[in-house]
């Protein structure tokens, strides 16, 4: 009696150690699955993102142009718990964030918003608040980037694309695009845009040089027009006395009766030197007196 006693309590006790040991190995499997990857949300929950601003900009603003991202859980009913999974934005393709197009890349500079914890070339990392306003189905708009104010880079679509991944779930990529728009800047020749050109005498004929420097990220279409279509008028007489006049840009013969056009192809982003030539051919018996004419030249780019 005594040793089948001793017999059961020792199964018991040998019963009560594997039940033990058993529950142990339960409890250190679940808490190696909070581990690491975001608390008691390992796998994370899947999220939505997209471009909320910066889709444009103009080389001759001197606006503020942020690009944030806007985010959202893609499902309801998220656990809780999730809010410990760690949110982050990485760069998709390389070791830091960029915007490029071809050959050409766009400035910026990062933000470090309240809803960010970590900010840095590689990486943000979003805060408590953040994640517990995704959690709760919120939309979150974060500011991420502010591209650099004075720049002028080629016109045309800069890309770049983000990974947005919640704890060890599938990263998610968000593409932003900024379209840089057309834009020309005139450097002004001796302080001006526009200046007052004079013949002199030109009973024997006069030839004026002059330039005109600008700097553009595409293509320019330059238009011509002539007040008096290619005459100086006198300032008294009117038409009934005027003196016709030549006008070449940069080496193109230019047609004054008319409004005349001239296209550039996108040269680079170097400053351009454009020279106008103007020509009084000899002449006799001219009315005495001043002859006047207005040129005006419009410079698009495209």
């Amino acid at each position: 009696m005594n040793d089948g006693r001793i017999d059961r309590l020792a199964r018991a006790a040998v019963l009560a150690l594997l039940v033990w040991v058993c529950t142990l190995g339960e409890s250190a499997a679940f808490a190696q699955g909070e581990g690491g990857g975001g608390g008691g949300c390992p796998e994370g929950y899947r999220i939505t993102g997209r471009q909320a601003s910066g889709q444009s900009y103009d080389p001759n603003q001197a606006n503020r142009t942020v690009l944030q991202i806007t985010l959202q859980a893609a499902d309801g009913n998220i656990p809780p718990r999730c809010t410990s999974a760690p949110v982050t934005i990485t760069p998709q393709s390389s070791t830091a964030f960029v915007f490029a197009n071809g050959a050409y890349q766009l400035g910026f500079v990062q933000l470090n918003s309240n809803l960010v914890s970590q900010a840095n070339v590689t990486r943000f990392e979003l805060n408590g608040n953040a994640r517990n306003r995704l959690v709760r189905g919120e939309a979150v708009t974060i500011d991420l980037f502010e591209l650099s104010a004075g720049q002028f880079p080629a016109a045309g679509e800069y890309r770049g694309t983000v990974l947005v991944q919640v704890g060890n779930g599938l990263p998610q990529a968000v593409l932003f695009a900024i379209t840089v728009r057309p834009a020309i800047r005139f450097l002004a020749e001796q302080g001006a845009t526009s200046r007052d050109l004079s013949f002199g005498e030109v009973t024997a004929g006069s030839v004026i040089r002059t330039a005109v420097f600008y700097q553009s990220n595409a293509a320019v279409s330059i238009t011509i027009q002539s007040q008096n279509r290619g005459q100086l008028v006198h300032t008294v007489q009117g038409p009934l006395r005027a003196i016709p006049y030549r006008l070449t840009y940069d080496g193109v013969d230019v047609n004054l009766s008319t409004s005349a056009q001239i296209n550039r192809p996108f040269r680079g982003l170097v400053a351009l030197r454009e020279e106008m030539v103007l020509e009084v051919a000899p002449g006799a018996n001219r009315f005495a007196g001043d002859y006047r004419d207005v040129l005006t030249l419009f410079y698009t780019a495209y």
